[in-house]
């Protein structure tokens, strides 16, 4: 029995520490002009990322909050989101652009994670999705649902 305890023991150690300091650094990307992109841009930035899809009626509703504090000067943080074109149910990477270019938000950083490697290393299940990175892009946190604004920025308070 006590060997048993032991054994749990050990593996909910182990468990504890996955994925705790996860780094998103290097994952290929791209822009909705089809240029390659890295999340390395950000380094040494905190940054806050929305994975979406154009599907999603929640994540759709949430694009103009998206849009305001993408706009907003004095964030701690930097803000972008993530599609990921044919992962997920989600539109071509051609069809989505087309579809978004149609829409009017002037200040989101949308990019494209063609491979579906982001939504893989951060275990996305379902939109939205929230991932919170520190400034070494080490995924501090990953939260389910829509967020408001200020949740997303009282994340990032230190």
């Amino acid at each position: 029995m006590k060997k048993l305890l032991g054994l749990i023991t050990i593996l909910f150690s182990l468990n504890a520490f996955a994925d705790t300091e996860k780094n998103m650094s290097g994952i290929q990307l791209k822009d909705l002009n089809n240029n390659i992109v890295t999340l390395d841009k950000y380094k040494g930035k905190n940054l806050y990322i929305k994975m979406w899809a154009s599907w999603c009626p929640i994540c759709l509703a949430g694009l103009a909050e998206i849009d305001e504090l993408s706009a907003e000067p004095n964030k701690t943080f930097e803000v972008i989101t993530i599609v990921s074109p044919n992962q997920k149910g989600e539109k071509s990477t051609e069809k989505f652009i087309e579809w978004y270019k149609g829409l009017d938000y002037k200040n989101i950083t949308v990019l494209l994670d063609e491979s579906g490697e982001l939504i893989k290393q951060a275990k996305v299940k379902g939109y939205p999705f929230n991932l919170i990175l520190d400034d070494a892009l080490n995924l501090k946190k990953t939260i389910p649902g829509h967020l408001e604004s200020k949740k997303i920025a009282g994340y990032f308070i230190m």
